[in-house]
C-alpha cells in the first residue's frame, strides 16, 4: 500500500516535544495563584493541577496571572501549556476564543499580547505554545488564561515560560540517513529517511522543512520540530522504477530559511538523501532521434572542411615539470578552439600518454592542469581567451554568454543550438592534441564534471581510439525524462533539438571504460535518474559510485571522505 509523506506518526511527537529547550524562566503555581469562581475550578489528575474554564453564556472569562518583568525583558521566551478543550465555540474575531497569552506592557505604554493559536471545537490534551522577542523596557507582564468570548470548556495545566535558546545558525548543519544503505526499494515498499539539526557537531533543537521529491511526479513538504539527537523521520514510498529525493532546510524562529556561510559562498543549511526503485530499468524519457547518427556525420564534415589551423601556441610560463601554453586553432562557427596545453620538459617525440579535460557551466578560463608524465590540454568550453582578468568573464556572463545553451529559440533546431560548436571545438581540440610530436599514438584519456562531464561523453561518442573516460555529476542526461514526470533537475526546457545533445544519447556510443567517480543520491542540478540511464546506456566496461548526502555543490557540513556510498560495475 502506498504511504502518503504526510502520514507518519512521528510528526505529531515531535511537534509536541517543542522548539524551545532554554532555561524556564516562570512556572505558575495555579492553585495559589488563581481563585476559583464562577466558571472556574481546579480538578486534579495525579499531582497535577488542572485549570478549568467553563461558559455556556459568550463573555469574557479569564484571568491574569502576573510576571516578574525582570525575568523577561530583553529575553526571547517562549509561553507554552497544555491546553485540552470540549465543544468550545467559533469566536467573533480570530483573537477570541480559548486564551493562553502573554501579555507585555512597556515604560512608554505600547501593549503587545502575544497568544497560541487554538481552534474551535473538542481537542485532547495538545502542548501549545508562542514566543515572542520580549523589549528591554518591559514595565509589567502577566499570564492570560481562560475563554475569551466563546463558549465550551477548556483545560490547563503545566503553564510555563521559557527562555527560547536559539541555534548558533552560523555553526548548524543538518545531517541525515536512510533506513537503508544500498538505499534500494522494492515498488511501493517503505522508505524512511532520517534528519538530525547539530551545533558545532553536538546535538541541537530546530525547525526543518522537509520537502519529498520524486520521479512519480508527486512533490509533498511539511515543517517539523526536532529535539536534540531525535531525528525527524519522512517516511514515503515510490511505486515506479525511479528516485525519490528528500530535503530537510532548517528555519528560524520566523520561519524562514537559515543561510550560512560554506565554501566561500552563502548557503541554506540544509541535506539531502536518496533512495530508488529499479534503476537498471530506468530508460531515457523520449527516445534518441531518428538521423542522430546522420546529423553528426554531417556536423563533422562541417568541421573537416575547415583546416586545422594552429592560430596560436604561446609559451606562457615554464614550471618546475612542464611548459604551460595558451593555444588556439581554428574551428567552425566565430570562434577558434582556447586552451591551457601542458607538455612535460624533456618529453621525447612519441613517448606521452594525452589527457583532455573539460570545465563545467559557466564562463570561466581553463586550468592549467599538469604532470611530469603526460600531455594535458583543458580546453575553453567557449573558444574564449584564457588567463584574462576577472571582469573580462563577468562580461561575457552577463552579455553574450548570457544563459548559453537555455534559450528555447535556439534549442528547437539542432544546428542552432549553443551546443553544437562547443562539442565541434572540442573535436578539433581532440585532432590538435594528438597532432603533438610528444603524444604516443595509443592513449587519450578525457575527463570532465558537471558540464564537462557532458562534452566528455559527447567527444567520446564521436571519436575513435579513446582509452578510457573519467567524468562526475554528469549534466544534460535524459533531458525527455520530464515528459514522463521524472525530476527536472536543472536544465534547459526539453526541445526537439536538445535530443541530439542528450548525455544519454552519447553514453549509447561509448565504448571505451567510464569511471563515474562520484554522483549524487540529492543531486538537484543532475537528478540521479538521469544519472543511471546514462549508467544503463554505456555499452563498455564502466563503474559508478553513487553519494549518499552529496548535492551538486556540497551542503554545509557535508564529508566527501565519510559519507555513505556505494559502487555499481557492469
Amino acid at each position: 500500500m502506498k504511504k502518503s509523506f504526510l502520514s507518519f506518526p512521528l510528526a505529531v511527537l515531535l511537534t509536541a516535544a517543542g522548539l524551545s529547550a532554554g532555561e524556564k524562566l516562570y512556572q505558575p503555581e495555579l492553585t495559589q495563584q488563581v481563585q476559583p469562581g464562577a466558571g472556574r475550578y481546579f480538578t486534579g489528575e495525579g499531582d497535577t493541577a488542572v485549570l478549568n474554564f467553563s461558559a455556556s453564556d459568550i463573555g469574557e472569562n479569564t484571568v491574569d496571572i502576573p510576571v516578574d518583568p525582570a525575568l523577561l525583558a530583553g529575553k526571547t521566551v517562549t509561553l507554552s501549556g497544555e491546553i485540552s478543550q470540549v465543544n468550545v465555540s467559533p469566536g467573533p474575531h480570530p483573537w477570541n476564543g480559548v486564551r493562553l497569552a502573554l501579555k507585555l506592557v512597556d515604560e512608554n505604554g505600547r501593549r503587545d499580547m502575544p497568544q497560541v493559536s487554538t481552534p474551535a471545537g473538542s481537542a485532547d490534551w495538545t502542548t501549545r505554545r508562542v514566543s515572542v522577542k520580549v523589549p528591554e523596557n518591559l514595565k509589567s507582564a502577566a499570564i492570560v488564561l481562560g475563554l475569551d468570548w466563546v463558549v465550551g470548556t477548556a483545560r490547563f495545566r503545566n503553564i510555563a515560560v521559557t527562555e527560547e535558546v536559539l541555534p548558533d545558525y552560523a555553526a548548524c548543519t543538518v545531517t541525515g540517513y536512510a533506513d537503508r544503505t544500498d538505499v534500494r526499494y522494492r515498488p511501493g515498499e517503505e522508505m524512511r529517511f532520517f534528519f538530525l539539526l547539530q551545533e558545532d557537531g553536538r546535538p541541537a533543537a530546530g525547525k526543518l522543512r522537509i520537502t519529498r521529491y520524486g520521479d512519480d511526479g508527486r512533490t509533498e513538504t511539511f515543517d517539523m520540530e526536532t529535539k536534540p539527537g531525535v531525528p525527524a523521520v519522512c517516511r514515503t514510498s515510490l511505486d515506479q522504477p525511479g528516485f525519490v529525493m528528500v530535503k530537510a532546510v532548517l528555519l528560524d524562529r520566523d520561519g524562514k530559511t537559515v543561510n550560512r556561510s560554506w565554501a566561500n559562498r552563502s548557503c541554506p543549511v540544509e541535506f539531502g538523501l536518496g533512495a530508488c526503485v529499479a534503476p537498471e530499468a530506468l530508460k531515457q524519457g523520449v527516445p534518441e532521434p531518428a538521423d542522430f547518427d546522420a546529423f553528426w556525420r554531417k556536423a563533422k564534415a562541417e568541421l573537416a572542411a575547415v583546416p586545422m589551423r594552429v592560430q596560436e601556441k604561446k609559451l606562457v610560463r615554464e614550471t618546475e615539470i612542464s611548459r604551460v601554453y595558451d593555444v588556439k586553432v581554428a574551428a567552425v562557427g566565430k570562434r577558434p578552439v582556447s586552451g591551457c596545453l601542458t607538455v612535460p620538459k624533456d618529453a621525447k617525440p612519441g613517448s606521452l600518454p594525452l589527457y583532455l579535460h573539460f570545465h563545467g557551466y559557466g564562463v570561466q578560463s581553463a586550468e592549467v592542469v599538469e604532470s611530469k608524465d603526460a600531455i594535458h590540454f583543458f580546453i575553453n568550453a567557449h573558444g574564449i581567451e584564457n588567463g584574462r582578468e576577472p571582469e573580462y568573464y563577468r562580461n561575457l556572463a552577463k552579455g553574450e554568454l548570457n544563459g548559453y545553451g537555455f534559450k528555447n529559440d535556439e534549442n528547437r533546431q539542432p544546428d542552432t543550438c549553443y551546443f553544437k560548436n562547443m562539442i565541434l571545438r572540442n573535436l578539433r581540440g581532440l585532432e590538435f592534441a594528438r597532432s603533438l610530436p610528444e603524444w604516443n599514438g595509443k592513449e587519450t584519456y578525457l575527463q570532465g564534471g558537471s558540464h564537462g562531464a557532458f562534452q566528455t561523453m559527447a567527444v567520446a561518442a564521436l571519436s575513435d581510439g579513446i582509452t578510457g573516460c573519467e567524468i562526475g555529476i554528469p549534466w544534460l542526461c535524459d533531458l525527455g525524462g520530464v515528459e514522463v514526470g521524472r525530476l527536472r533537475g536543472w536544465r534547459p526546457d526539453y526541445a526537439p533539438g536538445l535530443g541530439y545533445y542528450d548525455t544519454v544519447n552519447f553514453a549509447s556510443r561509448v565504448s571505451c571504460p567510464v569511471t563515474i567517480t562520484h554522483a549524487g543520491l540529492s543531486d538537484w542540478i543532475c537528478p540521479p535518474s538521469g544519472v543511471w540511464v546514462l549508467f544503463n546506456n554505456l555499452k563498455g566496461k564502466a563503474s559508478m559510485t553513487m553519494y549518499q548526502g552529496l548535492d551538486h555543490a556540497w551542503y554545509p557540513g557535508y564529508s566527501h571522505d565519510t559519507a555513505s556510498r556505494h559502487t555499481y560495475t557492469k
